[in-house]
């Protein structure tokens, strides 16, 4: 009897060790398992990972390339710009200036001609002054005293001849931060569109206040012309010949040829709103 119970109790100390073993076996197939499924997801997330630093590289040599592109292609816009300017101070400036010399000792000469030669001096001079003011827009002389001075002259002189308040908001900083991408043209660039985008307000917005923020955040400049004017129903299409659309469309092509963004709110009656935003850093 002692026998048969020793004989069991052995056999359920076997079962259990065997059962303790099974157990073991399968909680360290199971840990490997899940190591092993571990392993894999995260060889895969280093794959993953590595893919899309490689990506992230190639997006941004990319856009260094198209931004020093850009700068390139501006850079030749410039000098033809230059060259325009001198050609027509020197050479056009000089004709229209003996013209009028010519025409005063013509009417001295003959005082019966007198008041022809008068009207068409008038014209002389008037062309004269725009041939000038031709010549400063392709080389503007604002900002040889830097991108500060520029805006806050442009904003004078836009609010002395409309009529129409503006207000800046721009921190320090905003402005210096052209400054490492001066070769680039950022500087020339905001003034030219701040300029055309207060050139669309005087002639189409009907405006009785503009408001003008300038910004820098995170590698970008960041420019906002907002008016309280009559606004548009939708952005213009290519289609529409209007003054106004050709003026944001050149805005559009020079804002995305220096990798910018370029966006465009407005409402009936509810003014309009233009965001434009410049890279920085990835014009070094």
């Amino acid at each position: 009897m002692e026998t048969a119970a020793l004989l069991f109790e052995t056999e359920l100390l076997v079962a259990g060790l065997c059962l303790l073993a099974g157990l073991s076996l399968f909680m360290y197939w199971r840990q490997r398992h899940q190591y092993m499924a571990l392993h894999r997801l995260q060889a895969r997330l280093g794959r993953e990972r590595a893919t899309r630093e490689q990506a992230e590289q190639a997006l941004a040599d990319t856009r260094r390339q198209v931004c020093h592109l850009s700068a390139s292609q501006q850079s030749l816009r410039d000098a033809e710009r230059r060259r325009i300017a001198r050609d027509l101070h020197d050479d056009l400036g000089q004709h229209l200036l003996t013209l009028g010399l010519e025409l005063r000792a013509l009417g001295a000469s003959q005082p019966a001609l007198g008041e022809i030669v008068d009207r068409i001096d008038g014209h002389v001079q008037h062309t004269l002054r725009a041939m000038r003011c031709v010549v400063r827009d392709l080389q503007p002389e604002a900002l040889e005293n830097g991108l500060e001075a520029a805006v806050n002259g442009q904003l004078a002189q836009f609010s002395r001849l409309s009529g129409i308040p503006c207000q800046l908001d721009a921190r320090p900083d905003a402005f210096t931060a052209a400054q490492d991408c001066r070769d680039a043209g950022v500087d020339k660039m905001v003034y030219r569109i701040l300029q055309e985008s207060l050139s669309n307000i005087a002639r189409h917005a009907h405006a009785t206040q503009v408001s003008v923020a300038i910004a820098r955040a995170a590698g970008r400049l960041d420019l906002t012309v907002q008016d309280n004017g009559v606004g548009c129903q939708q952005s213009p299409q290519p289609a529409d010949r209007t003054g106004a659309s050709t003026g944001l469309r050149g805005i559009a092509e020079r804002v995305a040829e220096a990798g910018g963004r370029f966006d465009v709110a407005s409402a009936p009656g509810q003014g309009t709103a233009l965001t434009m935003s410049l890279p920085l850093t990835t014009l070094h």
